[in-house]
């Protein structure tokens, strides 16, 4: 007699997720960071992860040389498969963009037609690009679509002056991103007022809110020199237009007489313009250390008395990592931004506040601290109890759980 029990013994697949990212390790920035975390939690969550990633380019706008002459690339980590696939690089400075498309377009060549069926594809934005492949895939192969926001588009470009709120790239990212957001399944902001900005656009569409913290990586230090019991202020990331750098280095010749060191770590769009700027006007308390690896980059946190963040005007909704970073090597921050930043760090009572925009405010910052050794020991301390409650690994854990429970 013909019996079920056979097909009752062979077990059931698990969940499959397709994650599109433009950025991944071991590429050194806050992107690669988060979502190298997500993907291990959805796989400790029982799932099937595929990260789709292109061949690692980032800081420097050249391929690794350990990826260089490879046009395909799988690779298995942490219980994650991460497929690698050549794209344009260069280190011009608005190259990024055609590193984006050709990305885009090729990821969603692969995602529709060579990718294991997915019951979830995941994208994260910036770049908002993205949004091509993860859509082609919704559409054409019936996953479920998660939206991951790290940056509100078209939002940003034009707080930052880059786009006009009427003109014509707003009003065409606008629309594409609504056709997005209608076709997702789960939205997932990084701060309450990137949530209401998305809320705006994304109708009944379900929002949830996971936002960035520390994850656990052990300073490795050896990066600052010190001299003469100078003061040393550290930025930490990237070099791009989001971040003010050339505030800072204004900020830098005010302090030029205050026994007070910048320090500079990091890469991106903008560094050769910061080392030239540095060069030609001889900013000479101001050290470049270039790109780090994350264990560095914490431990130069941990050598310096104060970590220095500064956004440029009109970013609102941005709360950088390195906040976290700082409070959890008990460093206070000099902050230089307005909203949730300025939120975070008025709440965590850690650290000091500048004006935005104003040199002269954020030099003021520096001084303050620079002069009061006690006080940056207060604010870093407090800022370490605060930020104990931001485990990147708890906060993606439950976000990784809710995503599980979109196939329910």
């Amino acid at each position: 007699m013909f019996s079920l029990e056979v097909f009752e013994q062979v077990p059931k697949r698990k969940p499959r997720i397709l994650i599109l990212s433009q950025f991944y390790a071991p590429e050194p920035c806050a992107a690669a960071h988060r979502m190298e975390s997500l993907a291990r939690a959805l796989a400790g969550a029982g799932m099937d992860v595929t990260v789709l990633a292109p061949m690692p380019s980032f800081p420097s706008g050249s391929i690794d040389a350990a990826y260089r002459g490879k046009p395909f690339l799988r690779e298995h980590r942490d219980g994650v498969e991460i497929v690698r696939l050549l794209h344009i690089a260069t280190a011009r400075r608005y190259g990024r963009y055609l590193a984006w498309l050709s990305f885009a377009l090729l990821s969603t060549v692969y995602g529709v037609l060579f990718a294991k069926r997915p019951d979830i594809v995941l994208m994260t934005s910036p770049p908002i690009t993205l949004a091509f492949p993860a859509m082609a895939v919704r559409v054409l192969r019936g996953a479920r679509l998660v939206v991951d926001v790290r940056d509100v588009f078209p939002d940003l470009p034009i707080q930052m002056g880059v786009w006009k709120e009427e003109g014509f790239m707003a009003r065409l990212i606008g629309a594409l991103v609504e056709r997005l957001y209608a076709l997702a399944s789960l939205i997932v902001p990084v701060t309450p007022s990137a949530a209401e900005r998305v809320r705006r656009r994304a109708g009944s569409t379900e929002i949830f809110l996971a936002p960035n913290g520390w994850d656990r990586v052990s300073p490795r230090p050896g990066v600052i020199r010190r001299r003469n019991g100078e003061f040393v202020a550290t930025f930490t990331g990237n070099f791009g237009v989001a971040n003010g750098l050339d505030l800072l280095l204004d900020a830098a010749k005010l302090l030029k007489d205050d026994n007070v060191r910048i320090a500079l770590i990091g890469g991106g769009a903008d560094y050769q313009h910061i080392t030239g700027r540095i060069e030609r006007e001889a900013i000479d308390n101001v050290d470049v250390y270039g790109v780090r690896s994350r264990a560095e980059a914490m431990g130069a946190l941990a050598e310096s008395d104060a970590a220095v963040s500064v956004l440029r005007e009109g970013i609102t909704e941005c709360i950088p990592t390195k906040l976290f970073d700082a409070f959890m090597v008990e460093r206070p921050v000099v902050l230089c931004a307005a909203g949730e930043a300025r939120r975070v760090v008025s709440e965590a009572v850690g650290g000091v506040c500048s004006e935005p925009g104003n040199p002269h405010s954020l030099a003021d910052a520096v001084r303050r601290l620079a002069g009061d050794r006690e006080l940056a020991r207060a604010l870093g301390h407090a800022g370490r109890r605060y930020a104990a409650a931001f485990d990147r690994d708890a906060i993606l854990a439950g976000l990784a759980a809710r995503i599980a429970a979109l196939l329910n």
